[in-house]
């Protein structure tokens, strides 16, 4: 993950909230900024054509 604060690309995670997006509290190791990222589930084309055919009904939403 790369600093926003200063570009280095060295950062030590912190804390990790687990959920449907995790969030990750970070620590630059160069400048000592410390921030949050996100990690949120990306599905494409094909999961959700694979999802409707398996899964019917439980992501009706989400499509």
């Amino acid at each position: 993950m790369i600093c926003p604060r200063c570009a280095n690309d060295k950062t030590k995670v912190l804390k990790t909230i687990k959920s449907d997006t995790n969030e990750r509290f970070r620590r630059c190791i160069k400048c000592g900024y410390t921030f949050m990222s996100i990690e949120l589930i990306k599905v494409d084309d094909w999961a959700k054509f694979y999802i409707k055919e398996t899964q019917k009904g439980l992501f009706d939403e989400a499509l």
